[in-house]
């Protein structure tokens, strides 16, 4: 971890991974009721929280989990651990891009 990153970080972090199991579980609930467009919405904003959580975590220099087999440890090499940020800022901003798209129309 990285010096001086102390609890509002951590709390910061720590709220990001909420709304993002938050937004999911709403999702689901919204699906179940037929409500596509609100629930489309929810997804994409749970990849926005979800990318957010990661880039956090990267920036810590934390293990971040990219997929639910591949997680990226805190001593791997500096060039895997970009490449796993990059990952995870493409989904970040494709769930960014749909949001607003999907809030213009």
């Amino acid at each position: 971890m990285l010096q001086g990153a102390g609890l509002p970080i951590q709390m910061f972090k720590q709220s990001l991974f909420l709304l993002a199991i938050g937004f999911l579980l709403l999702f689901f609930t919204l699906h179940y009721f037929k409500m596509g467009f609100e629930a489309m919405i929810c997804i994409d904003l749970f990849l926005v929280f979800w990318g957010l959580h990661k880039v956090v975590s990267w920036y810590l220099g934390e293990k971040f989990g990219i997929a639910s087999m591949v997680a990226i440890p805190a001593d791997a090499h500096k060039s895997i651990r970009l490449l796993g940020l990059l990952f995870v800022a493409f989904i970040t901003i494709y769930g960014a891009q749909d949001l607003l798209q999907r809030v213009a129309t």
